[in-house]
């Protein structure tokens, strides 16, 4: 490590003592409408989770960029998605989510709907990679109520793909296409601000080791929330103005909507 960059370290670890712990979330980009995805590339021998805006989704601030790095923007989950447990409804969301009858919980629906985000899960960058099958994984989890994505079936919801009130598994994963990608409905029981990890993994002979993988933090902000805490210690990374460089990916101009 050369002495500049030992330098920088040092005074961001400093930083962290001294910040507030919470900051504007106009420091963050907010997505709050229209379509995107987690996506996966590989790019220099490395796999790499991001955002990937499309158009006409809704950022602020505003942007021309569709990739962002995890840490540099967040899901609003709006009040108009807001929901309640219906008789009909009780067991599944009581055994899923640990829900009562009556209560309120909030739902990014995995169908395309008009003022809510409509996010998506995409590996399709890795076509033509020596990535073969790719797999994403919730791996952490804090936030103030539970969260569960779960895709609905001809006969009702089924069982979710991911949930965190039974902890956390091996079997909280999906498996992702190479020529397409998937929605889910994303639930979440309280407001306030949940940060999921999710690994992603993928598989080829033609990698070293048969396998590449990346774990990033994504960010749900579930109600009308106007300060949203940094991610970890980004917010002194980003309040000195450094290595942002280093900690984005590649950002291209918005030129269409991701395929539905």
């Amino acid at each position: 490590m050369n002495l500049t960059i030992r330098t920088v370290c040092v005074l961001s670890v400093g930083l962290l003592c001294t910040l507030p712990s919470s900051v504007s979330a106009a420091t963050l980009t907010e997505y709050s409408v229209g379509h995107a995805d987690i996506g996966l590339a590989y790019e220099g021998g490395e796999l790499e989770l991001h955002y990937h805006f499309g158009s006409p989704a809704s950022l602020n601030p505003a942007s021309t960029e569709d990739e962002f790095h995890p840490s540099e923007a967040y899901v609003r989950v709006p009040d108009a998605t807001a929901d309640i447990v219906t008789p009909s409804g009780q067991t599944y969301y009581n055994t899923n989510l640990g829900l009562n009858l009556g209560d309120q919980f909030w739902v990014l629906p995995q169908s395309n709907t008009s003022g809510v985000p409509f996010l998506g899960f995409n590996a399709e960058e890795l076509f033509g990679s020596p990535i073969t099958s790719a797999q994403l994984e919730m791996t952490g989890f804090s936030g103030p109520g539970e969260f569960a994505m779960w895709q609905n079936g001809n006969s009702g919801p089924n069982t979710p793909v991911m949930r965190t009130n039974n902890g956390i598994g091996s079997d909280d994963l999906i498996g992702l296409s190479l020529s397409g990608h998937s929605h889910y409905n994303l639930g979440f029981t309280q407001k306030g601000v949940y940060d999921i990890d999710f690994k992603a993994t993928g598989f080829g002979t033609g990698l070293p080791g048969g396998m590449v993988d990346d774990t990033e933090t994504f960010r749900f902000v579930v109600g009308s929330l106007t300060a949203v805490p940094e991610p970890g210690s980004f917010v002194a990374l980003a309040s000195l103005g450094i290595v942002a460089a280093a900690t984005r990916r590649r950002r291209r101009p918005m030129a269409s909507t991701p395929s539905v």
